[in-house]
């Protein structure tokens, strides 16, 4: 009843929340936008738990989840953190002639599908930076089911840019690693002044079992087991530092505070 009633607590947190934007203390102000939202079934993951202590967190063998994006203004300047199916544009919540860079948390085809048109020509003007360990793992010839990443390094070209961990990408936009989920999976710490807010990428797919259970990984985990330790060691730095920790799944409005829950676990509270 207890698993029940968190699911049931978490969907009205988080599927009827309004607020879609923040301004952090140093004056960045970060919106999230769920370019699409959906669901993710409880066979996608595996781990620890039973088949019916999943279900337990995920009733009806479901469980909402986003796909979003990210809009940062820092600086005078305005980024997009992933890109999503393209979604955000295509509806105009999302103007592409004003963003300045994007930056790509890794190259799954829901992050990245919306750079590109239908007819396969760029949806943006603006350069986009990829990790360099993620960029070298598509690139590479013998990388299956990598034919959307080639053709994205093409079609952006010279406007197509790596950078590493621990570089800073603009003020107060910091790229850390993540990996795990994909081989240069990037996570972004967003803020100038004290108060942060770490952009995990996809640290987790169904957060009404994976906060609680961060164990349990999806099947689109391509190492399941650094992901296990990368998932963890995020949110234990966020509830260590007081971040914010939001995610490209976690359902609208994308973002909260975590929390121990004292069994290995965690719990999402609002900001």
């Amino acid at each position: 009843m207890g698993k029940i009633l968190f699911s049931m607590l978490f969907l009205a947190s988080f599927c009827f929340a309004q607020q879609k934007s923040i301004v952090l203390d140093g004056g960045v102000e970060v919106t999230s936008i769920d370019d699409q939202p959906r669901e993710m079934d409880a066979s996608l993951f595996s781990g620890k738990l039973t088949e019916a202590q999943k279900l337990a967190y995920m009733p009806n063998g479901k469980t909402p989840a986003s796909v979003n994006v990210f809009l940062v203004k820092s600086g005078g300047k305005t980024y997009l953190i992933d890109a999503g199916f393209g979604n955000a544009v295509k509806d105009k919540r999302i103007d592409t002639k004003k963003i300045d860079v994007i930056f790509i948390t890794h190259e799954h085809s829901d992050h990245i599908s919306g750079l590109l048109k239908e007819d396969g020509t760029a949806n943006f003007s603006a350069p986009v930076f990829i990790s360099k360990l993620e960029s070298e793992y598509w690139l590479k010839k013998e990388t299956p089911n990598s034919d959307l990443q080639k053709k994205l390094a093409n079609v952006y070209a010279s406007r197509y840019k790596t950078f590493n961990f621990g570089d800073t990408l603009a003020p107060g936009i910091v790229a850390i690693n993540a990996i795990g989920h994909t081989p240069g999976h990037t996570a972004f710490l967003i803020g100038t002044g004290k108060q942060k807010l770490l952009i995990a990428g996809d640290f987790l797919h169904a957060a009404a079992l994976q906060f609680p259970e961060p164990t349990e990984s999806a099947s689109f985990d391509m190492d399941k087991e650094q992901s296990v330790k990368t998932r963890k060691s995020l949110m234990e730095q966020a509830e260590k530092n007081g971040w914010i920790i939001a995610g490209i799944h976690v359902p609208n409005p994308g973002w909260g505070k975590v929390k121990s829950n004292g069994k290995g676990g965690f719990i999402l509270n609002n900001p």
